[in-house]
């Protein structure tokens, strides 16, 4: 027995033995990750699909680079966007992301792992913002030299709410790869310079200068980076030692010539890395640091000549760049740098909701009470610690968040910072409320006294910090039975405005443009061009496979112009640009069918048709605001139709439990009723509801009063309506159109001494189009009457009238052939089987032209008919535009 012990007790100390706390610190790190993982793949119950718009290009991307090769991406002219153009894709896509899509993708079928790259792209962004954060937990330990600090920056960044929204599953965009890439960097340039070793001073710098340089071609937000090393380094020098300025010189030169060697060598970003603004700050940056470094190297009464001539060197260098005008666009640049608001005039920035300034409120949203840890965390900082570290803390922090309130979409750079910071507060927090001495603790040379501090305040400490940590993962991640209906967090809203939801800010599934796409896919002529707003430019490009005029890049401002301008045009303007682009189809968005529904919201082009208007009209605020574009009346200088809207939101669509229900949200206008949005919205929604409300009440709504239609005629056929919920439309641009073949026939009538029929046809009021009357059966016949004893002939005949804004101007005798009306620099021209009849200056207040037949057949008032005198005539009427 007692051997068997001593076995025992042997055999368990050659056990590695655990220690406990490391177990606790493995264990959290890996829960951490699987929370990471989880939380973004929160939105698989949406179904398996790429998300957003952006996805769907760069998808497209990796698809060619993996069919043709990387030398082929870099010369190819995508014409299926930006018709008739074409998209240089090189030149306008970082190459990062997509690249490294099929790499990752080449990889796992090399080993076996055989996944598509439809795949690759769905599941890339969740798993690869593992990796920052897993980096915050080495940024955090280097930063504070403890464990906690790197986990508790792990969850931070796992739970935060911006980085979700961009790293859920299908979001394979910049931002997804671009924030692991910023964290990776910022910390191997920051262990470049705490290395007391040269040979890792080295390496650390050409890993971060490798990475950096990656992340020039992934993302755009390089240049926050680069900025950021200028600034640390800058701001580091004066106050470091003389070793650490020459490290800090290294690593400096590094990490920023490999970065912008790597950069130079593809088209996107190519040189602009070197002329922008930005390399200024590199410039000034190097200078700095080489500055410091000579400075710490001369005797005291040196410096201050050395200092004049760096400064004078430098003030002639801006002076040559300038005069090179390599910077031509710098002031501007940076007034809009300094100044954001400056890109409040341009209304192509403020239509892309993520292009605007952020706001705090907004900043609040997204990290929560997240934001005073991260104020603590910096002050405390900045109080302690060695000088690296103070510095790198208040640079890294302040600048994030100043570029956080620059652009919503710039504001996900705050988030890896913001994580960092807030860890460290909290530590802080509760560290300092911790008892400072149980024992003396050695300050330098001195030994501090003895103190005590009071249980309270430590529980007190630790609760603020937990509870304001909890707050900043609650908006992230929405812990169960905490998250509010009204405010539900960023994992709740995961899938939301992607192609399952139909870009509706909804968590549930909306189909209707994955049914709209199928059928544009198979149901319209390849090559077929198609009209939309430019945010489903990407959907109907990739999944629809058919070219658009805009899409999501919004890179030529004067087509999404162009584009704005038709759909808030009448067809005089709008027909002769849809001829000069050859569209085929319009795509129309109007999510007014169940407005009732979503809280009165509305998120189709309905709302967006201000940004169409001030974009197409180069339109600026007034009193910081777009809204007059909505609100005022055409009439008085708006764009808005107050009275159709108006009548829209007094008819009655249906009755709830005794609520009624109005066409149109009492808060919405629409633009002018002849503008071509408003008559396809418009006509698609009025056909929407008679499907859509008994589809989900049971009820049929009331019939849409007549003085809300809108006709559509004769350019435009609705061809396709979403059946899910009727969100989107699609129009057939008919620029040849048949009213079909028409008959008329009259005869004589007694007690009417002349009788006349008539039909009338609108002709469109575009340069240049055509209207042909085609006559193909035409007999006039005459009768006889016996009045007063005595017999008369009655005649029959048949006219070709014009009507200029409702009265007839013009009357022809018809014969047999094609009567041609051509409207042409307001004179209408008149042919009969291509010869000149006449030609009539129309007036300068031309409302509206019609031309038809009018049948005439003479009758007795007194008398009676022997034989009837009759008029018959068999045409057809098209409009042509050549």
């Amino acid at each position: 027995m007692i051997k068997a012990r001593e076995i025992v007790r042997r055999a368990s100390g050659l056990l590695p033995s655990i220690n406990a706390q490391t177990y606790v610190k493995t264990s959290l790190f890996i829960t951490i990750i699987l929370i990471s993982i989880s939380v973004r793949l929160n939105n698989l119950t949406l179904g398996y699909y790429l998300g957003e718009f952006d996805p769907w290009w760069h998808y497209r991307s990796a698809e060619y680079i993996m069919n043709n090769g990387l030398l082929a991406f870099l010369e190819w002219v995508d014409y299926m966007s930006w018709y008739p153009y074409g998209r240089n894709a090189a030149a306008s896509t970082p190459i990062g992301l997509p690249l490294a899509a099929v790499a990752l993708h080449a990889f796992l079928n090399a080993i076996g792992v055989s996944l598509s790259l439809m795949d690759v792209t769905v599941l890339f962004p969740p798993f690869i913002s593992v990796m920052a954060v897993i980096t915050m937990f080495f940024f955090g330990r280097e930063l504070s030299g403890d464990d906690w600090v790197g986990l508790l920056a792990m969850l931070f960044l796992a739970a935060n709410g911006s980085f979700i929204d961009r790293s859920h599953l299908g979001f394979f965009k910049h931002e997804c790869l671009g924030i692991p890439l910023i964290a990776l960097s910022s910390y191997l340039y920051l262990k470049s310079v705490r290395s007391r070793n040269t040979s890792r001073v080295f390496a650390y710098s050409i890993l971060s200068g490798i990475i950096l340089g990656y992340l020039c071609i992934t993302w755009t937000a390089y240049v926050y980076v680069i900025g950021l090393i200028a600034l640390f380094s800058t701001l580091l020098a004066p106050f470091a030692d003389r070793d650490t300025v020459n490290r800090l010189l290294i690593a400096y030169a590094l990490t920023i010539g490999i970065s912008i060697l790597i950069a130079v060598q593809l088209p996107r970003p190519g040189s602009s890395a070197v002329y922008s603004i930005y390399y200024i700050a590199v410039i000034a940056g190097f200078i700095a640091v080489l500055a410091t470094s000579l400075l710490k190297r001369v005797e005291h009464s040196l410096t201050l000549p050395v200092l004049i001539g760096f400064a004078a060197l430098l003030l002639s260098v801006m002076m040559l760049l300038l005069n090179t005008n390599l910077f031509l666009s710098l002031v501007g640049k940076l007034r809009a740098i300094i100044n954001p608001a400056e890109r409040f005039e341009q209304p192509i920035v403020e239509s892309v909701a993520e292009h605007r300034m952020g706001t705090w409120y907004y900043l609040f949203l997204d990290h929560g009470l997240l934001l005073v840890l991260f104020t603590v965390g910096v002050v405390s900082s900045f109080l302690g610690g060695d000088i690296v570290s103070k510095v790198f803390v208040v640079s890294a922090g302040l600048s994030s968040l100043y570029f956080a309130n620059m652009m919503v979409r710039i504001g996900l750079v705050f988030s890896p910072f913001l994580s960092l910071m807030a860890a460290l507060g909290c530590y802080s927090l509760i560290n300092y409320s911790y008892p400072a001495v149980l024992e003396g603790i050695k300050v330098g040379r001195k030994v501090t006294s003895t103190r005590r501090t009071g249980f309270w305040s430590i529980v007190l400490a630790a609760i603020l910090a937990l509870y304001m940590g909890f707050h900043g993962i609650n908006t992230g991640i929405g812990v169960y039975g905490f998250s509010r209906s009204d405010l539900p967090s960023h994992m709740e809203q995961e899938g939301a405005s992607s192609l399952p939801t139909s870009s509706l800010p909804s968590p549930y599934s909306f189909p209707d443009w994955i049914e709209a796409l199928m059928w544009i896919r198979y149901n319209t002529p390849p090559g077929s061009v198609i009209l939309s707003w430019w945010d489903y430019g990407y959907w109907i490009t990739t999944v629809g496979e058919r070219p658009t005029l805009i899409d999501n890049a919004t890179i030529n401002s004067t087509q999404v112009a162009v584009v704005g301008r038709i759909f808030m045009s009448n067809d005089t303007v709008a027909v002769p640009l849809l001829k000069r682009y050859n569209i085929s189809y319009i795509v129309v968005f109007n999510t007014l069918p169940l407005y009732w529904a979503m809280g009165g919201n509305v998120y189709g082009d309905e709302a967006k048709w201000r940004w169409m208007a001030a974009i197409g009209y180069n339109l600026k605020p007034e009193n910081g605001s777009y809204d007059w574009i909505s609100d005022l009346d055409y009439t008085k200088g708006g764009y808005a139709d107050v009275t159709l809207s108006g009548k829209m939101k007094n008819a009655t669509l249906f009755t709830w439990h005794n609520t009624q229900i109005k066409y149109l949200p009492s808060y919405l206008n629409l633009p002018r009723a002849d503008s071509v949005l408003t008559r396809l919205l418009v006509n698609a929604y009025l056909d929407a509801t008679q499907k859509i409300v008994p589809k989900y009440l049971g009820t049929f709504p009331q019939s849409p009063p007549e003085e809300i239609k809108l006709s559509t005629t004769p350019f435009y056929e609705l061809v396709f309506l979403s059946p899910s919920n009727g969100f989107v439309s699609v129009y057939k641009v008919n620029y040849n159109f048949s009213y079909g073949e028409e008959f008329m026939t009259l005869g004589s009538s007694e007690r009417v001494a002349l009788r006349n029929s008539s039909r009338f046809y609108n002709m469109p009021l575009v340069s240049g189009v055509q209207m042909i009357v085609d006559v193909r059966t035409l007999r006039m016949v005459e009768g006889k009457a016996k009045v007063d004893n005595a017999s008369r002939v009655l005649s029959a005949n048949v006219s070709l009238a014009i009507r200029v804004n409702g009265e007839v101007k013009r009357l022809y005798p018809a014969s047999l052939g094609k009567y041609s009306l051509r409207y042409w620099n307001n004179s209408l021209q008149v042919f009969l089987n291509q010869t000149l009849l006449d030609e009539t200056l129309l007036p300068s207040d031309l409302k509206s032209i019609e031309t038809g037949l009018i049948l005439f057949a003479e009758g007795v008032e007194i008398g009676s008919i022997e034989e009837s005198a009759f008029a018959y005539v068999n045409y057809e009427v098209r409009i042509e535009l050549p």
